[in-house]
């Protein structure tokens, strides 16, 4: 097989990986059901990925490949008021779960079991927005824009936030016949939280 077909069978295993992977968590996705799933044997998918583990991994580092967050956010340092950190933490991350429908799925459904891609999927995936933005709440701490707050607990429970927000807004409407967006929610929640960080409210 050529290194073309090679790479292209790869990234076939990896895309379908991750929609199982997104749909059936880690457990319910075995390497027989994603095999049958791209039309090759199991055998097939140990020549690329050593374990399902690994294939897990590899899925998580290709989505951090293609959505460079750490870049996006690098670009970001400083700019605006609290409330515009927050927005731009928000938005992009609304973005992202709209660019890459599956990626909110795969995080909610690999945190229902205990497995080492988990530690990859929170480092990868949610861990830049939480530094990116604890750090931006020290510097703001430290220059009195916001109260005396842990920047790293305060950035955890937004990040967490957003991306329920992200994933549930959808359920909302068709549970709760609620006529609302995941941004609307969003948007709704940035002023709440940025009042309740700034040492001088606005």
């Amino acid at each position: 097989m050529s290194r073309a077909r090679n790479l292209e069978r790869r990234d076939e295993i990896l895309e379908n990986a991750s929609r199982l992977f997104a749909q059936l968590g880690f457990e319910g996705a075995s390497i027989r059901v994603i095999a049958r799933e791209c039309g090759i044997t199991e055998a097939a998918i140990y020549r690329y990925f050593e374990s399902k583990e690994h294939l897990f991994e590899s899925v998580v580092r290709a989505k951090a490949r293609a959505h460079d967050i750490e870049g996006y956010l690098v670009d970001q340092r400083k700019l605006g008021d609290v409330q515009q950190v927050l927005t731009t933490v928000a938005h992009h991350i609304h973005q992202l779960s709209r660019e890459d429908p599956l990626l909110l799925p795969l995080m909610v459904m690999s945190s229902l079991g205990t497995h080492r891609g988990n530690d990859v999927l929170f480092c990868e995936l949610r861990l830049p927005y939480i530094r990116f933005l604890a750090r931006e709440l020290s510097e703001r701490r430290d220059s009195g824009e916001v109260k005396n707050i842990d920047p790293y607990i305060t950035a955890r429970c937004f990040v967490g936030m957003v991306m329920a927000c992200a994933l549930n807004a959808d359920q909302w409407r068709d549970f709760e016949r609620l006529d609302l967006s995941a941004v609307t929610v969003i948007d709704n929640n940035i002023p709440i939280y940025a009042d309740g960080l700034r040492a001088v409210p606005v």
